[in-house]
């Protein structure tokens, strides 16, 4: 396939949510990607589940892939972070790696209540970036990216994503202040420490 073909599928994909488009790109990359996920974890089945992880980040995230300068880079990034996120996961940790700061804590109802609510509102503050910024912050919260990677996928200096960081940070700070009261006490406990 080449690339103007993929240029193609990912701009069906975002601006019409063609099923299709998505169905020949995801045939087009998966025994490559499943490969190289393979190579990173050592199990095949769980790199089907990796691959398939990734695709369904990207149909939730379609509308920001006409962003996307090089798709091919990209799913070859998002594959090795994902694969890279599940050996973490795997590992766990033992009382040994919690240290002198480490503690325990147990979850009543109400509070996962709480964090489950608080969780909402980030991702709404999240949702509410421009869409660049919403990609870039993305790219390198959620995807473990770092600065130099977006750039260079996106075509941009890595001032420019310094930049939308620092906007997305911003706004979502301004967005949990107005929403979360207890995170508003927080935050100006911190700036009087200062």
């Amino acid at each position: 396939m080449t690339t103007e073909e993929i240029k193609a599928l990912t701009e069906l994909i975002a601006e019409r949510n063609d099923h299709s488009a998505f169905d020949q790109l995801f045939r087009h990359y998966l025994p490559g990607l499943v490969s190289f996920a393979n190579s990173v974890i050592n199990d095949r089945h769980q790199s089907e589940e990796v691959v398939s992880d990734v695709f369904v980040k990207i149909w939730e995230n379609r509308k920001t892939l006409t962003a996307i300068r090089n798709f091919s880079h990209y799913i070859y990034i998002a594959t090795r972070h994902q694969a890279l996120n599940y050996i973490k996961s795997r590992k766990g940790t033992g009382f040994e790696e919690l240290g002198e700061s480490g503690s325990l804590s147990f979850k009543t109802p109400e509070k996962s209540m709480i964090a489950k609510e608080n969780l909402q509102k980030i991702a709404g503050a999240i949702n509410e970036l421009p869409s660049r910024c919403r990609l870039i912050f993305r790219l390198i919260k959620e995807e473990g990216l770092k600065y130099q990677d977006v750039a260079t996928l996106l075509g941009l200096s890595i001032k420019t994503v310094e930049n939308q960081m620092t906007i997305a940070m911003k706004r979502i700070v301004e967005i949990l202040e107005e929403s979360l009261p207890e995170y508003a006490m927080y935050y100006a406990q911190k700036k009087v420490q200062k």
